[in-house]
């Protein structure tokens, strides 16, 4: 009977071993070919080469005048459009400046506080409601004729900015003075010591704050709120791994958007890779490294020629599997059934 073919963990395992000329637990052990192997498998691989097999649909619901929702980008190597809101189409960006030029965040401004030197406790209620996290701003003097700056951080608390000290070193005050240029970056000036004093619900507009130090007598403090609209979400940009909806929604809504996944790591030695072709591949990925850690380079130029025609099958099987797809233009939308090239129209 004819061996059949072994695309396993423990052939991957084998195949590294004689790739790296490691044939004993003593000159390698498996725990450390087990760690490299998925370290390749999990992380390398679906980063450098993004095939059919590794994508997906990512699924997440919105939630009543909630506009951001983050994503586990360690599972999800990419996203990318088609988005679909409750099963039809929708808009998809990574671009801040276009999404924000659709939504602009135009600031309303009050003035609820007026103080008296004296008191520091002060609650009332943003009467344009709601408003979007992390656009709340409220600013003043407080009686020490101190700038007093207050900004939410997303999740409705209000917090104290406080800069760093901006101090030369030199000091400028050295005498004789110091000929040259003085570093005025020594503690950080461009941070803030960000302290809670208060709260904010978005929905309600209700505000609760206590100030360490009161206002100043006869100061207006000025409030500066975004304030929205809730709606039927249709568009969706992803920045920072995090999802933002446009409208914010006003109810629950199934939003779907493409992902390209991680393969679950190798968990037992009678494992298999999503495609048993991949196993080839995997190895030299994973003897790769480990010989790159040994500092040996000729081993590495060894392999690589192989290691590159095997990554070369990965992509062929995925250019097969794209052929006659036409490329997305901006003519190629959505048509008619029975229309188009062949079928007596044009896309």
């Amino acid at each position: 009977m004819v061996v059949q073919s072994n695309s396993t963990y423990a052939q991957i395992e084998i195949a590294v071993r004689r790739l790296t000329a490691s044939p004993s637990e003593q000159s390698l052990p498996s725990t450390i070919i087990q760690g490299y192997v998925n370290r390749f498998y999990n992380a390398d691989f679906p980063a450098a080469i993004k095939v059919d097999q590794m994508r997906s649909v990512y699924t997440f619901y919105t939630t009543p005048n909630k506009q951001t929702y983050p994503l586990d980008v360690n599972y999800n190597q990419g996203v990318r459009a088609p988005v679909f809101v409750d099963g039809i189409e929708g808009t998809f960006s990574k671009d801040r400046q276009q999404f924000f030029a659709m939504y602009p965040k135009f600031p309303t401004q009050s003035k609820p506080i007026s103080g008296d030197g004296v008191t520091v406790l002060f609650n009332f209620t943003v009467g344009s409601v709601p408003f979007l996290p992390n656009t709340v701003i409220l600013g003043g003097v407080n009686t020490a004729g101190t700038a007093i700056t207050v900004a939410d951080d997303g999740i409705g608390n209000l917090q104290l900015q406080v800069p760093n000290p901006i101090v030369s070193v030199p000091l400028q005050t050295t005498t004789p003075p110091v000929a040259g240029m003085y570093n005025r970056n020594t503690l950080n000036p461009g941070l803030y010591t960000v302290t809670n004093i208060g709260t904010v619900n978005y929905v309600t507009g209700a505000i609760s704050i206590t100030f360490p130090v009161a206002p100043a007598t006869g100061t207006q403090m000025v409030l500066r709120v975004s304030q929205y609209q809730t709606g039927r979400p249709y568009s969706l940009l992803f920045w920072n791994n995090e999802f933002t909806v446009r409208p914010v929604p006003k109810e629950i809504h199934k939003i779907e958007v493409e992902t390209y996944l991680s393969p679950v790591q190798f968990m037992n030695t009678t494992d298999n890779p999503i495609l048993n072709q991949w196993a080839d591949y995997i190895a030299l990925g994973s003897s790769i490294k480990i010989l790159r850690d040994r500092q040996d380079m000729d081993g590495v130029a060894n392999l690589m020629p192989f290691f590159k025609e095997q990554a070369g099958l990965v992509l062929e099987r995925q250019g097969v599997e794209e052929i006659g797809q036409r490329n997305s233009t901006v003519f190629s939308g959505q048509r008619s059934l029975n229309q188009g090239y062949n079928n007596g129209g044009f896309y």
